[in-house]
């Protein structure tokens, strides 16, 4: 009897549950179509439960890098604008990146590193893009290529991305940036780097100009920070790998934009010093360096500009005499 009633009870009522449960599932599926209607094909391919971190060995993951200034302050390493990775070439001829002409087509290549012994990077996009020169100025694209870069250590490492670049025919200093776009990173802040420089002649004072902009979202108080550095010698490659991290690590402490400071018989004058900026405003900044009598050779310097926000920007001046 009670087998009898149960029957008659799934007759009566259980396809009502059933269909409520249906319209329900339908119902919430047409929402969620109607929410990605304006998803890229990137984001309704991307999973909609939480991401699972996969801790399996042969999972590996690769570390694109490029010289990258605003990730090496970061770590408290003095840097330099003039990038060892960004060269220019013309008609296959390596020329300096200070002496640009207008209306005259280059090549700049660059080189990328991977920080991975394990992980190779395939196809992966490199952005290059121009800006005047100065700090967080308008970003002006190039082009765009794609390339390959072995595990650290092996072959194709490190790798080349390559592309042509007609220079303004306006007249003038331009600064050259290339970005990495990888797939996944192990380490996403090394993946921009920057060619800023300038070359003074010195008459004693030597003066430059560059722009300072504000791309930020509020007003901004800057300051800047002047060292001498420059980039090191590579020493020889140590055979025993705790003789290789104890290198490494006094390298670093070496490298603190600390132990360049402005030489005493040096003077280095920044007009404004400490410019406040409203959104999107730019002003010009002066620096005026006077080298000591009789100067002869090069010397470097590095004008940083920092906000209460972190880095801004930076430039490499050079001083030559003669």
């Amino acid at each position: 009897m009670n087998t009898f009633l149960f029957i008659l009870k799934v007759l009566l009522y259980g396809w009502i549950l059933s269909l409520i449960e249906l319209i329900r599932i339908i119902c919430a599926r047409c929402r969620q179509n109607k929410r990605r209607e304006g998803e890229s094909e990137r984001e309704k391919r991307a999973a909609r439960v939480p991401c699972i971190p996969i801790t399996h060995a042969a999972f590996v993951r690769p570390d694109p890098l490029i010289y990258s200034q605003h990730h090496l302050i970061k770590l408290g390493i003095a840097v330099t604008w003039d990038n060892p990775d960004i060269e220019l070439f013309l008609n296959g001829v390596l020329v300096s990146s200070k002496e640009l002409q207008p209306a005259t087509t280059y090549e700049i290549r660059a080189r990328i590193w991977n920080n991975s012994f394990t992980a190779p990077v395939v196809l992966m996009p490199v952005h290059f893009s121009y800006l005047d020169f100065g700090v967080a100025n308008p970003n002006v694209p190039i082009s765009s290529t794609k390339v390959d870069v072995g595990v650290k250590g092996g072959p194709n490492h490190p790798a080349f991305a390559a592309v042509p670049w007609t220079t303004p025919a306006q007249a003038g200093v331009y600064c050259i940036q290339v970005k990495l776009e990888p797939p996944d990173d192990l380490n996403w802040e090394n993946n921009l780097g920057q060619e800023n420089t300038k070359v003074g002649q010195s008459n004693s004072p030597v003066e430059f100009t560059f722009k300072l902009r504000n791309d930020t979202d509020r007003e901004r108080r800057y300051r800047f920070e002047v060292d001498t550095y420059s980039l090191l010698l590579k020493d020889p490659c140590l055979e025993e790998k705790d003789e290789r991290e104890r290198e490494r690590l006094n390298r670093l402490k070496q490298q603190a934009p600390g132990n360049f400071p402005i030489p005493v018989d040096w003077t280095v004058e920044i007009v404004p010093d400490t410019p406040v900026l409203a959104v999107n405003d730019e002003i010009t900044i002066i620096v005026t360096i006077t080298p000591p009598q009789g100067f002869v050779g090069t010397k470097d310097f590095n004008v940083n500009a920092f906000h209460d926000g972190g880095m801004a920007g930076g430039v490499t001046l050079k001083v030559v005499g003669s």
